[in-house]
């Protein structure tokens, strides 16, 4: 199963492994993330996610919600 994190990332050219060593969030934290749904998210990890991607946060936030 694909989460919505890794479809995300995929979109953007990223892997979980590249946005961990981006972010200084652990690959750990980022798997959980990615099984979660997008509402048990918190907002630091979306901030996080969308200056990795170059996006501001309610762009993020937009492209998850679509996916």
């Amino acid at each position: 199963m694909t989460g919505i994190l890794d479809k995300y990332l995929e979109t953007h050219g990223l892997t979980r492994y590249q946005l961990a060593k981006k972010s200084g969030i652990s690959q750990t934290t980022w798997f959980n993330v990615n099984s979660r749904p997008l509402d048990r998210w918190t907002v630091k990890q979306v901030r996080v996610l969308a200056a990795c991607t170059g996006v501001a946060s309610i762009t993020a936030l937009q492209e998850l919600e679509e996916l």
